[in-house]
């Protein structure tokens, strides 16, 4: 058998490396390792860990707590599992085959079953049986992995989307699973129950996977290991009578905070502020360790959450914040294989993951290493004389053969064939080094692993220089990737970086793998710690600590960003923080907590709110909008790296992109600097004092909420109004929506950004157009964070009520958070459209599902009233006026009502006229002649046949001159508007003054304008009609008036030089329009 040949070799080697004669030694070693790799399998058919432990139970000293010891040594997972032949102990395995039947057949207690590998429970029989089967290609123990909103959601827009914003519905998470694998949940926590019931759960179930069964205990169906709980039986506990039969508890905190990010309803505080991303979302609960994990619970979770929602028949997002160095990188580990699995068993199974918080640590080198040459990873280790030392983990990204060479601080060498585990006492035989030396099972590739251990009992300084040369017999150059992986003492990989270092099962290919940006730099807890700022960290940038991809064969990971420092959620009762700790935020439900293991749950209860508007997505799907609707800027670069993935979450932007044809954006605007330290700011505190800050959007829609950040310092027992306000001025004007906070000392977080959600006001904002957020706190005082210096101008305060305002020397951090309600508006009609709508006061958008047609504006002075038929036109171009042509009919008297109309067009619309006409439309943005050409004749009546041509209106027209203000550029929706005042509503076709209309009443050949250019007397000559008429400047000014019988002239000889237009209306009510040059 292999297993004995492997012993023999052993000690061949064992002899050969003791004889004296060092050349003697080196050549006859190497030529027993290559007869070694020559001869035997390089497959590693059972795990020298279980080689060990079977070797020792065969030993006439061994005993049962021997063998524990020894099997905890070893990071064996060992479970005492209850059968039909009694308490049995067994380990946990991977068991590479494509034959679970056979196991079954066996004996064997297989757990999960995927395609090329199951897990199992095995006894030491069980391992020895299964190493003998042809069928079985390797037989391995777990690796470990460890572990790895307020804010969190605000940033987001998760805030924005429970509120109702999007599409009238609050997404919460109902009618979605979510599935936590971590170290457990604190059950009792308000947090996870029913808000309007506190004795039900909305906990589905909970399968502690480290519990033993007692008498009346069950594990999950097709499982022998572990306890789970029903909703039921966690109800009869919160009832008021707790039997205390739920046994299983977070004694480690990590899973109870992990929870309340993703699915916490925030029930712990009357205000609900830290409430999590889906707070209505089922909640189904794997405690697969308390701080470390084998991945073959990791594996068998993901089997428990597929079953149970495949039982329910809901869609399920599961989040994994774990993760560890030690596969290949690659997304080959078989944990990273099952969860690809079951994210392509059906739509609605999505996997969340943290990228790990390994960055800076330097735990990763990769060499390249040509045929027959060798390449090395050193490692330093520091002085110790009681830890064990370290361990790297090498794979190539070939099967290549390889020789290892070990050279210890002593200076003495050890080699490791291919296809082998050497074992080799060194340092005197105070500490035990392990090289691992195959072709792994898992991905196909050279392995190799150096385990340096410290010896039972010695206290010999581990310090020095470790060596292991890796020597390519291979005919092809192979590229090796090492990862420092555990490290007992302080220890260095030399040259080492941090690229390629996000964790495992985060690699996984359909797995959204998270990494983590700096969300809040201060917190303050209402516990004797007080306020806290993270001095010299950038605010909004990367976590310090957030792993770097790629994968080791260049697949992109991360995959996205969020919030992961410094994020406040649910603390357990079973891991509470003393009172003087930084971190506990009110001493009983809350605590703050940092690292990807913080931000991956703020993806997966995002994930949640996605696939409660569609559960149909698959995970590739969620995966895609997730990243593509991600949020950028100066920190996360505009293409996708190795450190931020794709940007930041903007699940508001994904949910949207999702539910409608047009994506609804948001746009948080400020003044203060983005990307802040806490240096930079003045932490003040004012007393009767109204803050105000002017925005300008580059959105049109509404306002969703006012953020502001509030000083450490104490402010007072006070009511504080916020207020949207017109501008006057240039100040604070008319009030157009109204929201107070009761008390500012006990209604608001401490240094911490607050936020006001103004949904249900709907106010209105315009992409151009300024409006103020005011904040009064003049009945007492208020702490409010502001920016050190003021670069905008558009701070202000007034400490008298509002009757004077004075400028700011700061720029303070109050922000406004809009979206577009009607994200259409972002796409002009691309056909012939029409919608009717009832008008309301303000402003009206005119839409279809996916496009824009108009806008009209009933002002407080509009008669304008009832139902509007707003039509647009873009077939059937007349060459006399711009394609795009528009109807607009109010239902009640639409001869004469009053009101105001924005009509839109492309530049290319504007191109294709100035293309035919010598007369120019705008040819740009900055072309304030061509606005000032613009003409507009509006046709009374409806088109008869609905083509929207000339010929369909028989009831004449008159031409109307828009102000040259109110045509504008929208540089965000890259489209002209022009905005008129009219009495009478509708058709309405654009022109300039070179093209004319022949009518029954007028021709504008007809009216003669000379000279042009003039200097003195502008002549004008009517033929046979009378005419009134103005001249304008281009701003719309009237600048003269005149009245015209027949013929005349006009005294024009005061007029600035430059360019005007000349509007006559004809005895006819026909308008005239000509442009003139002063000279």
């Amino acid at each position: 058998m292999t297993r004995n040949v492997f012993f023999s070799i052993g000690g061949i080697l064992k002899y050969s490396l003791n004889l004296k004669s060092r050349i003697y030694k080196k050549s006859l070693t190497f030529l027993f390792l290559l007869l070694f790799g020559l001869f035997f399998g390089q497959f590693q058919k059972l795990d020298y860990k279980f080689e060990k432990l079977i070797q020792e139970s065969k030993t006439t000293s061994s005993s049962a707590a021997k063998l524990s010891n020894l099997a905890k040594k070893l990071q064996l997972d060992e479970h005492l599992v209850v059968t039909a032949a009694g308490a049995q102990k067994m380990y946990s395995c991977i068991v590479y085959t494509k034959n679970a039947t056979s196991l079954k057949a066996k004996g064997i207690l297989v757990q999960s079953t995927l395609p090329t590998f199951v897990t199992a429970l095995a006894t030491l029989e069980d391992l020895q049986k299964m190493a003998e089967m042809k069928e079985v290609i390797s037989i391995l123990s777990p690796e470990f992995d460890e572990l790895n909103n307020d804010v969190s959601r605000l940033q987001s827009g998760a805030t924005l989307l429970q509120s109702g914003a999007l599409n009238n519905t609050s997404y919460t998470g109902e009618g979605v699973l979510v599935g936590i694998y971590d170290s457990g949940i604190d059950w009792k926590h308000p947090d996870f129950r029913d808000p309007t019931d506190p004795t039900k759960s909305r906990i589905v179930s909970i399968w502690d996977q480290t519990l033993t069964k007692l008498e009346t205990e069950v594990s999950p169906a097709g499982f022998t290991k572990g306890v789970e709980y029903t909703k039921a039986q966690i109800d009869d506990e919160l009832d008021g009578t707790p039997t205390n039969y739920v046994r299983q508890k977070d004694t480690n905190g990590h899973g109870t905070h992990v929870a309340g990010t993703v699915t916490g309803n925030g029930a712990g505080l009357a205000d609900r502020r830290h409430q999590g991303f889906a707070p209505k979302a089922g909640i189904v609960i794997v405690k697969g360790g308390n701080g470390s994990f084998p991945q073959t619970n990791t594996i068998d979770a993901v089997t428990y959450f597929q079953n149970v929602a495949t039982a329910l028949n809901k869609p399920i997002v599961v989040n994994m914040s774990i993760g560890g160095q030690t596969t290949a990188h690659d997304g080959s580990g078989p944990h990273e294989i099952a969860i690809d699995a079951f994210t392509t068993s059906a739509p609605g199974r999505v996997m969340v993951i943290s990228a790990g918080n390994d960055y800076g640590k330097n735990v990763h080198r990769k060499v390249d290493i040509a045929p027959t040459e060798s390449g090395n990873f050193s490692l330093t280790s520091g002085s110790n004389t009681t830890e064990a030392v370290f361990s790297i983990y090498m794979y190539g990204d070939k099967d290549n053969d390889v020789i290892a060479k070990l050279t210890t601080p002593d200076g003495n060498e050890y080699f490791s064939p291919p296809g082998a585990t050497t074992e080799h006492a060194i340092m005197g035989g105070k500490f035990t080094a392990k090289v691992y030396n195959w072709v792994s099972s898992v991905n196909l590739k050279r392995y190799v692993q150096l385990v340096i251990s410290r010896n039972e009992g010695t206290t010999e300084n581990s310090e020095g220089v470790y060596k292991i040369d890796l020597q390519n017999t291979g005919v092809t150059p192979m590229l090796v990737h090492g990862w420092k992986v555990s490290e007992g003492v302080a220890t260095t990989l030399v040259d080492g970086d941090n690229e390629f270092i996000v964790g495992s099962p985060g690699n996984a290919t359909t797995a959204v793998t998270v990494a983590s940006y700096l969300g809040r730099i201060t917190s303050y807890r209402t516990t004797p710690a007080g306020g806290y700022a993270l001095n010299g960290s950038i605010a909004e940038d990367i976590s310090s600590f957030s792993a770097q991809g790629p994968r080791a064969d260049g697949f992109q990971k991360p995959d996205i960003t969020a919030s992961g420092q410094w994020v406040v959620s649910a603390m357990s009762s079973d891991a509470k923080l003393p009172t003087s700790s930084t971190d506990n935020i009110d001493g009983t439900y809350y605590r703050k907590n940092q690292g990807t293991s913080m931000s991956a749950p703020g993806v997966a209860g995002a994930i949640a709110l996605l696939l409660q508007a569609n559960p149909n997505l698959t995970a590739a799907q969620v995966k895609a909008k997730l990243t593509e609707n991600a949020r950028q800027d100066a920190a996360t670069n505009t293409t996708p790296n190795a450190r931020w993935g794709f940007g930041k979450l903007d699940i508001y932007k994904t949910v949207a992109d999702e539910i409608g044809c047009q994506t609804s954006e948001t746009e948080t605007i400020g003044y203060d600097e983005q990307f802040y330290i806490n240096a930079q700011d003045t932490n003040a505190t004012s007393t009767n004092y109204i803050f105000a800050v002017k925005y300008t959007p580059t959105i049109t829609g509404k306002l969703g909420s006012v953020n502001f950040y509030t000083g450490s310092g104490a402010s007072g027992d006070i009511p504080v109004t916020i207020q949207i306000r017109k501008v006057e001025d240039g100040k604070p004007g008319e009030v157009v929506a109204t929201k107070t906070i009761n008390s500012l000392s006990n209604d608001v977080q401490r240094s911490a950004w607050n936020s006001i959600d103004f949904t249900q006001f709907g106010v209105p904002v315009t992409s151009g157009e300024d409006f103020f957020v005011t904040i009064d706190a003049s009945a007492g005082t208020m702490a409010l964070r502001r920016e050190s210096i003021n670069l905008d101008n558009r701070s202000t305060y007034s400490t008298d009520n509002g009757v004077t305002w004075n400028a700011s020397t700061s720029d303070y951090r109050i922000r406004a958070m809009a979206y577009e309600d009607k994200p259409q508006i972002k796409q002009l009609a691309t056909q012939n459209e029409s919608v009717t709508f009832e008008l309301t006061d303000g402003k009206n958008y005119g839409t279809t599902s996916c496009n824009f047609v108009a806008m009209i504006e009933k002002t407080p002075t509009s008669t304008i009233a009832g139902n509007v038929t707003a039509k647009v036109w873009v077939t059937n171009p007349e060459s006399t006026h711009v394609a795009r042509r528009y109807e607009i009919t109010p239902s009640n008297n639409p001869t004469t009502a009053t009101g105001r109309v924005t009509l839109y067009f492309s530049q290319a619309e504007f191109d294709a006229y100035n293309a035919t006409n010598s007369i120019k439309l705008p040819t740009s943005p900055t072309d304030e002649a061509g606005k000032a050409n613009i003409l507009v004749d509006k046709f009374a009546g409806t088109s008869s046949d609905n083509s929207g041509t000339i010929s369909s209106y028989s009831n004449g027209f008159v031409t109307l001159t828009p102000n040259v203000e109110n045509v504008k550029w929208n540089s965000t929706y890259q489209y002209w508007e022009v905005t008129l005042e009219t009495s009478g509503f509708s058709g309405f076709f654009v022109r300039t003054a070179s093209s004319t209309l022949a009518t029954a009443n007028v021709k504008q050949d007809q009216v003669v304008i000379y000279p042009n250019p003039v200097k003195e007397v502008l002549n004008i000559d009517l033929k046979a009609q009378n005419g009134k008429v103005k001249i304008f400047d281009l701003s719309g000014k009237v600048i003269k008036t005149a009245e015209v019988n027949k013929s005349g002239s006009i005294d024009v000889s005061k007029l600035m030089k430059g360019m005007y237009i000349v509007e006559i209306t004809t005895d006819g009510n026909t308008k005239v329009t000509k442009k003139i040059i002063k000279e």
